[in-house]
Parts: structure tokens; C-alpha cells; sequence
């Protein structure tokens, strides 16, 4: 009979052993790597340490059954077993596996807390399941989780963490129902996210659920304590999912409610410049965000918000607009000073000179700082009166300082407009005593372009000697084939456009024009010798001497011509020709090739 009952409590045993090995499974499953090393570490700790209770069933479990004589009535089988399994069960102090008791601490070493659970035999504790610093006291109570009454070594499996785990899991279970927030550390960052550290029991925070903003670095986390919210509890796998965004979000919209209702157009506020784009800045006025667009941070012009503020940077704004149905705010920073523009008429007149640095230079003009805040602008075209200018950046430079003259001031549309050559007599009110036309000088080539060329005639005087007006037989695909900026050439003044504030130049006419005796020497209809020059858009250009070049335009070009002839040309080719006609206006002999010369 004893062995049965030893086999039958051999086998519950058994049961509940792997009950319990699922459970502790999904206790520990996906709780992060640190608490399950630990929690093996303790188990197999307390398992080498544990003090072996020596067969205390078979020492004692006869000890008071009652002996009987042959003479007195034989009890039955089923009696023998109750009697016996109440005298076992009676030894358990109404005490079963798998459940959190309470234990009295008898005493404590070096590795161990020894506890009396008011079994037969003491249990032990591994002592790495307890703070070193805040050990409980002799005498005094704790709960523990009572996991086996005997393992394979006759000892009794006991854990302290396993019911501390228990109770504070029942706790957070609670504050996942209810809502309310739980405090934890962020202890170490994980794929995806944060382990936060519950006490007891870690969770996982997911890196988009750390802030309502984007975090740059989550290492600028770990070792802090925050509110969390828990939004998600497996009970299967003991897992906890936490969210640090969602209490945030409900400060903020508290705050931002309570913004709302006391927002008005020109109340002063502090805020946190929160992100910098070409337009704007946003603002973070601690619930709601408001924009600083790109004309409100400052009086004068600027090119990009960042040169007035920073992201991060703790700022005084004021608000200019708002819209409670939608929380959109406008901001300002301009408006915390004065409006320097109002007092500008009265500053800057008309005829006044001005000092100014440059602090900044567009393809039109030149703008200029004249104070804080207000600028004018040198257009383009009032910097001189007779140059061509085309490129401002080859002259000036920003952080120059710069003398001008006040043109016009429109404090409405703050705008001053100002000018460098009014500085200077107009050279054209008395043109005609510095140029003539007909007058032969020589000067430099300021600019080429591809209609021509700029030669200075004066300081303040520019001359323009046109494509055509080069060579009197050659036409240039462009002028730098005669001329390149920075030369001396000679030149004979050819016209002066005083509406227009031209004087036109020419190179030719300082030579005898040739297409009289051109146009005596090619007739139309001769057959006449050229070598292959160049090909361009108008035709190929033909070379007849040094001085004198024609023209086979593309349309006098066949199909069979381009393939059989123009195709394989190469500079100084020698070519049959024929006259069409001499074009002594337009400087071309038009010519065409000599078909009877060509083969089929």
C-alpha cells in the first residue's frame, strides 16, 4: 500500500511538474534576455544549494497509523488508503504546489535565506533572488512561490522572484484595465525599440511609441524614468507592450485645449523652435505648434529662416492669426519691435546718398543694408549709364560697402530703390563732345557676346561693334574668331543712337570696302576653283582666297551631293563651283557645285 500511494504521488507529481515547466515557459517567453538568464541562473542556484529532505515519507508517514492484531477486524482496502492519504495530506499544513504562501525567515548565509513554510523541512532561497540591500530580517514574513514540495533531489523548490513576478504582473494587469499610467526605466535599447524595466517585469517600448516626435538618438534615453502607458498584455507569453507617446499625447491635448481657449491676436508667447524649412519655422508653444512664416521673422529680407533661429532654440513670439477649429497658429518675430518702415519717409528722401553694405547680389540687382532691418535695391540697370552690365558678381561682392543715391521710397510696399551711376554726371547730356562719328580711336574690349563686341571708349563710355561689322568678306559663327576680351583693337565710330544710348563701332570700315571689285571679278554663271572651309547651319562656306569667302547654302545642295560629295569633305578639299550671284549687302557670293564636274 505504501509503495502505491508513493506511486501515485509519484505520478501527480509528475503532472504537475509539467504543468508548471509550460507555465514557467510563458513566464519567462520573450521577457528580455537579461531577466531569463537570471531566472535560470536563480532556479539552478537554488537547486544546488537546496538542504535534501530525507525521506520524510518513509521515515514518518507510519509513524501514528494504527497496528491492529490478527484478532481485530481487518479493515478493507479503500479504508487503509483514506486513512493513509489523510495522514499524508495532513503533513502538508494545508499548503499545495504551484501557489504563493507565506514563509518565516529562520535564518541566512552567505548564498542562502532559509524560510519556514511549516513543512517537515526548512526551504531554501537562493539569495541572488533578493536585493543585497534589503534583505528581509530574521523572524520576519515574505511570500514565496512554492514550486515543488520534492524535485529529483528530495528537496523542496522554492523562488521568491517567481512571486514577486506574480504579484506585480496582477498589478499591472490592473493598471492596463484602468488606464492609469505605470513609472518605469528605460534600461537598453532593443531592434525596434526600448526595454523599459517595470520593476520585476520589463516591457517593451517600440522606438514609435517613445515620443510624439521623432527621436534622433534613443541612447539619450536609457537611465531615464517616464510615465508609461500599457496598451498591450499577452498573458500566454507574459509579455507587456508600453507606450510613453500616448501619455504624452493626452498631456498635450489637454494643453493644447487649454491653449485654445486662451489664445488671442497679439498675446506673447514662449516657444521652442521645433523644425526649419525654406518657408518657415514651427514652433512648439507646448501643445499645439505654430509657424513663423518666412516674411515674419524680421523687418528687412532674409533668405532662409535658419539665420535668425535654430532648431531647439527657446524663442518669444507673438500671435499675428489663429484658426481654433483647425489649431493652426500664426506666428510672428518681427512684430515684437517696431515697425522701422514707418518712420522711413522721414529718414530717406529722395536726392539723399546713402552708405550701405551689400548683403546680398541677385541676377537683377544688388540689395543693400542701409540699418537694421530696412534695405534698398540697386537694380541692374542703375548701376551705370553706359556699360553693359551683365554679370553684377564680376564687380561686386557681398559684405562690400557701397555709396548711392535714393531714387524712391515707398514705405507701403517697403521698398527704396536706389542707384550707383546717378553718383556720376550722365555722360550722354554731353555725348557729343566726347564721341564723333567718323572718329578713328583705339580702346579695349570690355565684353564678348554673340552679337558682338563691348570696347570701352571713355571711363564711363562703351562703344558696340556688331558681328557684321568685323570683316567686310568674312561672316564669323562668332566674334571671338576676331576678338577675345582684354584685346586693343582700333576702331572708326560708325553711329550714335542717343535714344537708344548706343554707339556702334566698326573694324571694317577702317578699311576700303572691297565688293566693287568683287562684284567686277565673279560673275554670275563662272566657273570658278574654292577649297572646303567649314559647314554650317546656313551652308558650306567656301574659301576663294585669303580675303574673300562664298556660301553654298543647303538648299543648292542635293540629296545625291550630300551623300556622294559633302559627306566625305575635309578642310582644304578643292571643289568645282559655279557663280549664282554676288550679294555684295548681305557680304556673300552665293555659289553652288559644278555638276558637270561630278561624278555619276
Amino acid at each position: 500500500m505504501n509503495d502505491k500511494l508513493n506511486k501515485e504521488t509519484k505520478e501527480n507529481d509528475n503532472e504537475l511538474t509539467a504543468v508548471e515547466s509550460n507555465k514557467e515557459e510563458a513566464v519567462v517567453e520573450e521577457v528580455t534576455a537579461e531577466a531569463s538568464e537570471q531566472k535560470n541562473e536563480e532556479k539552478k542556484s537554488s537547486t544546488d544549494n537546496k538542504k535534501s529532505i530525507k525521506d520524510y515519507l518513509s521515515k514518518d508517514l507510519f509513524a501514528d497509523i494504527k497496528r491492529i492484531s490478527f484478532t481485530d477486524e481487518k479493515p478493507s482496502e479503500d479504508d487503509k488508503h483514506e486513512a493513509l492519504s489523510e495522514e499524508y495530506q495532513g503533513t502538508f499544513n494545508d499548503i499545495s504546489e504551484n501557489q504563493i504562501i507565506s514563509a518565516k525567515v529562520i535564518g541566512i548565509s552567505d548564498s542562502d535565506v532559509m524560510v519556514d513554510i511549516g513543512f517537515k523541512s526548512e526551504g531554501l532561497i537562493n539569495r541572488s533572488e533578493f536585493d543585497n540591500k534589503d534583505l528581509p530580517e530574521i523572524g520576519s514574513n515574505i511570500d514565496i512561490f512554492l514550486e515543488k514540495f520534492e524535485d529529483t533531489d528530495g528537496n523542496i523548490t522554492l523562488s521568491k522572484y517567481k512571486a514577486d513576478f506574480i504579484k506585480r504582473w496582477d498589478e499591472l494587469k490592473h493598471f492596463c484595465d484602468s488606464g492609469e499610467p505605470v513609472n518605469g526605466k528605460i534600461v537598453k535599447r532593443v531592434k525596434g525599440g526600448l526595454v523599459v524595466d517595470l520593476g520585476v517585469i520589463q516591457a517593451f517600448l517600440p522606438g514609435s511609441q517613445a515620443d510624439v516626435q521623432p527621436i534622433k538618438n534613443f541612447d539619450d534615453l536609457i537611465g531615464k524614468e517616464f510615465d508609461f502607458q500599457i496598451v498591450k498584455v499577452d498573458e500566454m507569453r507574459k509579455n507587456l507592450v508600453v507606450s510613453r507617446k500616448a501619455i504624452l499625447e493626452e498631456s498635450l491635448n489637454e494643453k493644447r485645449q487649454e491653449l485654445m481657449t486662451k489664445i488671442e491676436i497679439g498675446a506673447e508667447l514662449q516657444g521652442v523652435v521645433k523644425n526649419i524649412t525654406d518657408f518657415g519655422a514651427f514652433v512648439d508653444l507646448g501643445g499645439v505648434d505654430g509657424l513663423i512664416h518666412i516674411t515674419d521673422f524680421s523687418w528687412g529680407r532674409i533668405n532662409h529662416p535658419s539665420e535668425i533661429v535654430e532648431i531647439g532654440q527657446e524663442i518669444t513670439v507673438q500671435v499675428i492669426d489663429f484658426n481654433k477649429e483647425t489649431s493652426r497658429i500664426s506666428l510672428g518675430l518681427k512684430q515684437l519691435v517696431d515697425n522701422p518702415w514707418e518712420t522711413i519717409p522721414e529718414k530717406y528722401k529722395v536726392g539723399d546718398i546713402v552708405k550701405g553694405n551689400i548683403v546680398s547680389i541677385m541676377n537683377y540687382g544688388i540689395f543693400i543694408e542701409l540699418e537694421k532691418g530696412i534695405e534698398g535695391l540697386i537694380h541692374i540697370s542703375e548701376v551705370s549709364w553706359t556699360k553693359n552690365v551683365q554679370n553684377l558678381q564680376d564687380s561686386f561682392k557681398v559684405g562690400d560697402t557701397l555709396d548711392s543715391k535714393v531714387l524712391f521710397v515707398d514705405s507701403n510696399e517697403q521698398k527704396i530703390s536706389l542707384g550707383i551711376k546717378q553718383l556720376s554726371d550722365d555722360p550722354w547730356e554731353k555725348i557729343g563732345d566726347l564721341v564723333k562719328v567718323g572718329d578713328k580711336n583705339s580702346g579695349t574690349v570690355n565684353k564678348v557676346t554673340k552679337f558682338g563686341a563691348f570696347v570701352s571708349l571713355t571711363d564711363e563710355l562703351e562703344g558696340f561693334v556688331r558681328t557684321t561689322d568685323f570683316h567686310w568678306t568674312k561672316n564669323p559663327s562668332h566674334p571671338k574668331e576676331f576678338v577675345n576680351e582684354g584685346d586693343k583693337i582700333d576702331y572708326i565710330v560708325l553711329e550714335i543712337l542717343e535714344k537708344e544710348r548706343k554707339v556702334l563701332l566698326s573694324i571694317k570700315d577702317l578699311a576700303e570696302n572691297p565688293w566693287e571689285g568683287i562684284e567686277a571679278k565673279f560673275n554670275s554663271g563662272d566657273k570658278i576653283k574654292g577649297s572646303f572651309e567649314k559647314m554650317n547651319d546656313s551652308g558650306i562656306i567656301i574659301k576663294l582666297d585669303d580675303e574673300i569667302e562664298g556660301l553654298i547654302p543647303m538648299n543648292k545642295i542635293s540629296k545625291d551631293q550630300k551623300k556622294t560629295v559633302v559627306s566625305s569633305l575635309n578642310e582644304g578639299d578643292a571643289l568645282d563651283l559655279l557663280v549664282v550671284e554676288v550679294k555684295s549687302d548681305d557680304k556673300n557670293i552665293i555659289l553652288m557645285l559644278d555638276e558637270s564636274n561630278v561624278d555619276d
